[in-house]
């Protein structure tokens, strides 16, 4: 595991994703490895006047999640409440905001049906509510992002992708995220992060960045890395010229 150079610039991989969503883009899959930082570019790169809302999808969860469902009132009678997914078409009332969906490779049947729908063109896209009936569209500025964990995209459904022309493979932590973690281990998560199989993810970085503290760099490394803490601990040692304890 040899050191890194740190880089004050953005990665290239965050660096276009920036710029996309500055310049507009509306649709955009951030695939690759996890924790590295995709949901949070989601929710905080390009034009979010309108806010943002998240969905997490999984094998559970259903299309009320997306557009809502019927409720009970403190009065006793019914109302609707929206969901992520038209939240966010309605953004602030003037403009749409950003739906940000996570794992989408995860989604059940139904609802994968349902986000192809609510993430269609805005010429396309159209919902009745079923409280006023009146036919919702997505405002101007409605954007979503999907992040995926797959790392490669031929994964996905055909209908997906071409919903989303702009795909990119998110393949190092974001700077913002290594800075959760002391200074001395940024380089090596920065590299274990697309290391393939030797991967070393950066919440197990976190684990052992906090162990440490208490129970010292030795324990802390065969708890979080099991029978990879003495390589570990070996690589440390020999960039530092330090013995790790």
């Amino acid at each position: 595991m040899t050191k890194v150079k740190q880089a004050n610039a953005l990665p290239k991989c965050w660096q276009t994703v920036q710029d996309a969503l500055e310049a507009g883009i509306d649709r955009v899959i951030l695939f690759g490895t996890a924790g590295v930082g995709k949901t949070y570019a989601g929710l905080n790169y390009g034009k979010l006047d309108g806010g943002a809302h998240r969905l997490i999808c999984t094998d559970e969860m259903t299309n009320a999640d997306v557009t809502g469902c019927w409720q009970p009132t403190a009065s006793g009678s019914w109302s609707w409440l929206e969901g992520a997914g038209i939240k966010a078409w309605q953004g602030n009332g003037k403009v749409g905001g950003r739906l940000v969906i996570d794992e989408i490779d995860k989604a059940g049947g139904d609802v994968f049906a349902t986000l192809l729908a609510i993430t269609d063109t805005p010429e396309s896209a159209q919902w009745e509510h079923p409280q006023t009936h009146k036919v919702i569209k997505p405002l101007e500025g409605f954007s979503v992002v999907m992040t995926t964990n797959v790392e490669d995209m031929n994964e996905l459904p055909m209908a997906l992708k071409d919903r989303f022309p702009v795909a990119i493979r998110i393949n190092e932590p974001h700077p913002e995220a290594l800075l959760r973690m002391s200074e001395d281990l940024r380089d090596y998560a920065r590299q274990m992060c697309d290391a393939g199989e030797r991967r070393i993810s950066l919440r197990s970085f976190y684990a052992y960045d906090k162990l440490r503290t208490s129970l010292g760099a030795k324990k802390s490394a065969e708890i979080v890395f099991g029978n990879r803490a003495k390589s570990f601990l070996d690589a440390i040692q020999v960039d530092t010229g330090k013995k790790v304890v």
